[in-house]
C-alpha cells in the first residue's frame, strides 16, 4: 500500500528523462549545441530545459489520468509533446536562425515556445487528417504503396492529444508526430500532385496490370515513355532494350536524351504541382531515378521497370 501510496504522490519517480535526448538531430539541440560552445548560454541550460519537460510532462499526465494514479505512457506523452512543441516553435519564433534562437533561449521563456509550438503542431495534425481523408478518395493513391498505410492511419489522428487510434496491426494508440511524421506526409502529398497530372488512362492501364506498383518503378517507366516519345507507361521487352542501347553509353545517360527527358518533366511539373519546393523535391527524385539506370544500364534492365503481371503459370 505504501509503495503504491509513493507511486502516486511522485509519478515522476519512473519517468526516464534519458529517452527523450536534446540532441542535434532537433533544432532545439543544435540550438543548445552552439550557445554553450560559444558560452551564450549557461552549461545547466539543458538541465533546466529537461525540468520545464518533466514538469510538463506531469501537467499532461494529471490531465489525462483516468484515476488517481498518472500512469507513465502519459508522462512520457507529455515530456515528448512538450519537447517537440519546444522544437517547433522555437525554430518558428526565431524563423529557423540558430543565433537567433540561442538569444530566445537565453531569455528563458520556454512556455512561450512550448506554446507556440503547439499552435503549430495543432494545425499540422488537423491539416493531415483532413488531406489524408481526401487522398484515400484519389486513385492515384494506389501507386503509393509504401505510403498507403501511413496515410491511412494520418487519416484518424486526433490534433488535441496527437494520437491516433491504433489499426489491425497495433495493440494501442499511437502517436502522430507533427514534425517527423508531417514530414512524411508533405512528400506522400507531393508525390500524388505530380501522379494526378499524369495522364488517367496511361495510369489506368498500369493499375490493371500491375499489383506491385511501386512510385520510383513508376518514375523509371515514366523516364523510359518520355525517352521513347511513347504513349503507353508500359514498354515492351524490345522498348526496354531499345532504351538502354539507344539512350546509355558507358554507364551514362546520353545528353540529348537526359535534356529531353527533364525538360519535359520540369514543364510537367510547372503545370501541376504549385509549390517550387516541391518542384525541386520531385526533380531531384527524377535524378535519383535516372542515376539509378545508369548504374544498372551496362546489363539488361530486369527486374527494373513495372511490367505486366504474368499469368500463374506462365514462366
Amino acid at each position: 500500500m505504501n509503495s503504491e501510496g509513493r507511486s502516486v504522490q511522485n509519478p515522476l519517480a519512473t519517468l526516464d528523462l534519458s529517452r527523450f535526448r536534446i540532441d542535434s538531430e532537433s533544432f532545439v539541440g543544435q540550438v543548445i549545441e552552439l550557445g554553450t560552445r560559444f558560452e551564450k548560454l549557461p552549461p545547466n541550460v539543458g538541465d533546466a530545459l529537461l525540468g520545464f519537460l518533466r514538469l510538463q510532462g506531469l501537467h499532461y499526465g494529471k490531465r489525462y489520468r483516468s484515476g488517481i494514479a498518472i500512469r507513465r505512457e502519459n508522462l512520457e506523452h507529455g515530456v515528448r509533446q512538450a519537447l517537440i512543441s519546444m522544437d517547433l516553435g522555437l525554430e518558428a519564433r526565431a524563423e529557423s536562425d540558430l543565433n537567433q534562437a540561442v538569444d530566445i533561449i537565453a531569455q528563458g521563456d520556454f512556455e512561450a515556445c512550448r506554446k507556440r509550438g503547439y499552435e503549430i503542431a495543432f494545425f499540422r495534425l488537423q491539416e493531415m487528417a483532413q488531406m489524408c481523408r481526401a487522398m484515400l478518395l484519389r486513385p492515384e493513391v494506389k501507386f503509393l504503396q509504401f505510403e498507403y498505410r501511413a496515410i491511412a492511419r494520418w487519416a484518424t489522428a486526433v490534433p488535441e492529444t496527437w494520437m491516433r487510434p491504433q489499426d489491425d496491426e497495433e495493440d494501442e494508440s499511437q502517436l502522430v508526430d507533427p514534425k517527423r511524421d508531417y514530414e512524411a506526409y508533405q512528400v506522400a502529398f507531393r508525390r500524388l500532385a505530380f501522379l494526378r497530372s499524369i495522364p488517367k488512362a496511361a495510369l489506368t492501364e498500369v493499375e490493371m496490370a500491375v499489383e506491385a506498383r511501386t512510385y520510383d518503378g513508376l518514375l523509371r517507366n515514366l523516364i523510359l515513355t518520355l525517352a521513347l516519345d511513347m504513349e503507353s507507361l508500359l514498354p515492351s521487352d524490345e522498348q526496354i532494350e531499345a532504351f538502354r542501347q539507344r539512350c546509355f553509353e558507358e554507364g551514362k545517360m546520353r545528353e540529348v536524351v537526359r535534356s529531353k527527358v527533364f525538360e519535359l518533366m520540369d514543364r510537367q511539373l510547372e503545370s501541376s504541382v504549385e509549390d517550387i519546393e516541391d518542384r525541386l523535391a520531385i526533380r531531384s527524385e527524377f535524378e535519383a531515378e535516372v542515376e539509378f539506370l545508369e548504374e544498372v544500364s551496362c546489363s539488361p534492365f530486369t527486374g527494373v521497370f513495372l511490367l505486366p503481371d504474368q499469368p500463374e503459370g506462365d514462366g
